[in-house]
């Protein structure tokens, strides 16, 4: 089951790799010269000692630095070529990454965003998908490098004594078996941080978002504590992988020093009885040293991978995320909507809308209304196809919503709701949100909503940055510039959920008559508890026990 998991873990890394394969080989090349070198330098100072110094053939020693120098050179422009591939490619093989899961959530159903953890979504994009580049050059590239540097050390060996190279690979096996023991615990571990890693990005990052409420609350024991248990959790679980990094270190080098003092032992015994030469001996140091610094480099690896399988699978969870489907009908109006014994339950819990029966035509006004959590905002969910129906069907100019193209719809309808959206941008980028207006369009939609005086008096205007906390703007103008993005979006379709909630009541009335005289001939459905808003609308739905109560004409209205 493992092979077959870690065998899907591959072809997820392969189907982003897969583009940059030359970038990839040219790596694979630089990697295996500069083991070969490796290999190459302690004959190299075999010579040097056995024929130069003990045998005082002092004519080769030109021939020893010369290849020295050519071994240098090559180890060193290999090396600045690997340095430039690999930079590279984690400049692009990891954006590819992180902007297919960003696609993924952008178009994700809205059930699945609904339920969303935004810090654990943040840490997976942000740090989980860097995984990706270090499993492809360390866990793969220089995990199978470096048995074959391991392998071609033994055959080194052997043609120097095979009885060392035997004991060499007697002493290689002994710390995979240790590793791969200790291995378990840090993948279990590293899963467990992981998660917990998202919960506390999530929570820290609503928390400084919030601090004023907290502070008017005084919640300031209860918002340490929502922080600090997540975080000490983390402490824990960050101590227990770091302890065993700690015994596969020391138990590795212990193998390693003990291994190391038989063959020195074993070697010296060799050279006493005229089996070994000092250069020869002095060859078999360094490749006992390279041998264990390999194999301590393979087991760090091998030990990487368990903690990186966590984040690879955390990143295919993103991208395995099913996507809003866009397939249908193009409309080009709203002509009349209508709920058809419309039933509605998130996730499988009880139904929040229970035999809904309304219809609104083209150009009418129409209020809808009822305590919170009746399900009015539902309603709008499902107008704009973030949800469907669990019974029942909406249908849009006679067609069922399902068979129209969603984003068709979203074109023609324009929605505010009483959470007010902003980005940390200026206040132009968040009027436009990528489609370009002129300025006399952008001032007009803010005469339109009371808010021309306020942004004029800001210091850069129209360009003026809203930051994050958006402390720049009550809560009342940041109501309006959504309402004046609306107006700029031209909608067919208007749906005002407590859209002036935050609003006094002078603002709020002169707000309603400048969109009542905009939307004139316009289809409108006005969602609020507040008589003011909704004393000019045709009609009057009221949701009551899940479903319609009341659907009359308004006569004030009328």
């Amino acid at each position: 089951m493992e092979s077959k998991n870690n065998l899907s873990r591959f072809k997820i890394i392969w189907r982003f790799a897969k583009k940059y394969t030359p970038l990839f080989m040219v790596a694979e090349v630089c990697i295996l010269v500069s083991y070969a070198v490796s290999l190459l330098l302690p004959i190299n100072l075999s010579l040097l000692v056995d024929e130069v110094l003990y045998n005082r053939q002092h004519e080769l020693l030109l021939e020893v630095i010369r290849n020295y120098l050519l071994l240098f050179g090559f180890a060193t422009m290999f090396n600045l070529l690997y340095g430039f591939a690999y930079q590279t490619l984690s400049n692009l093989y990891v954006v590819d990454i992180k902007n297919e899961m960003f696609r993924k959530l952008i178009f994700a159903k809205a059930c699945f965003l609904s339920g969303m953890n935004s810090g654990d979504m943040m840490t997976r994009i942000d740090e989980d998908a860097d995984q990706f580049i270090h499993v492809i050059q360390r866990n793969l590239f220089h995990f199978v490098n470096s048995i074959f540097l391991c392998a071609g050390i033994i055959v080194m060996v052997a043609r120097i004594n095979i009885t060392i190279a035997l004991l060499l690979i007697f002493a290689a096996l002994l710390p995979i078996v240790f590793t791969r023991i200790c291995g378990r615990f840090t993948q279990k571990y590293s899963q467990e941080s992981r998660k917990v890693t998202g919960i506390f990005t999530g929570r820290l990052f609503e928390i400084i978002k919030g601090f004023r409420e907290i502070r008017l609350s005084c919640a300031e024991s209860w918002a340490r504590a929502e922080v600090f248990t997540p975080l000490r959790s983390l402490i824990g679980l960050g101590n227990r992988i770091r302890r065993m990094d700690f015994f596969v270190n020391k138990g590795v080098y212990l193998v390693n020093l003990s291994a190391s003092l038989i063959l020195y032992g074993f070697s010296a015994a060799l050279i006493w009885n005229g089996q070994l030469t000092i250069g020869l001996f002095l060859a078999v140091v360094e490749y006992v040293g390279l041998l264990h610094k390999k194999m301590n480099w393979i087991m760090r690896i091998y030990l990487d991978w368990y903690g990186r399988k966590a984040s690879i699978d955390r990143v295919n969870e993103v991208l395995s995320i099913p996507g809003e489907d866009d397939g249908g009908i193009e409309i080009e109006d709203v002509e009349s909507l209508e709920f058809n014994h419309v039933s509605f339950a998130y996730g499988g819990q009880e139904n929040v809308l229970e035999n809904v029966l309304f219809s609104i035509k083209q150009g009418e006004h129409t209020a809808l209304t009822g305590a919170s959590g009746a399900g009015k905002t539902t309603i709008t969910g499902l107008i704009l196809g973030f949800y469907k129906p669990t019974d029942g069907e909406i249908l849009i100019n006679g067609i069922n919503l399902s068979e129209i193209k969603p984003s068709s719809i979203r074109k023609l309808l324009g929605v505010v709701s009483q959470d007010a959206v902003l980005l940390p941008d200026t206040i132009r980028h968040n009027l436009q949100l990528g489609v370009e207006y002129s300025d006399n369009e952008l001032w007009g939609a803010l005469e339109k909503t009371e808010m021309r005086d306020a942004v004029r008096t800001l210091p850069n205007g129209l360009d003026t940055f809203i930051s994050v906390s958006g402390r720049e703007l009550s809560g009342g103008q940041k109501q309006r510039l959504m309402l004046a993005r609306l107006l700029l979006k031209n909608p067919k379709f208007i749906i005002l959920d407590e859209s002036t909630s935050a609003l006094d009541t002078e603002t709020e009335a002169l707000v309603l008559e400048r969109l009542r005289n905009y939307a004139d001939g316009i289809t409108t459905m006005i969602i609020s508890h507040r008589l003011a808003a909704i004393k000019d609308c045709q009609r009057v739905i009221s949701l009551e026990d899940k479903t319609v109560a009341q659907n009359e004409t308004n006569q004030e209205g009328a």
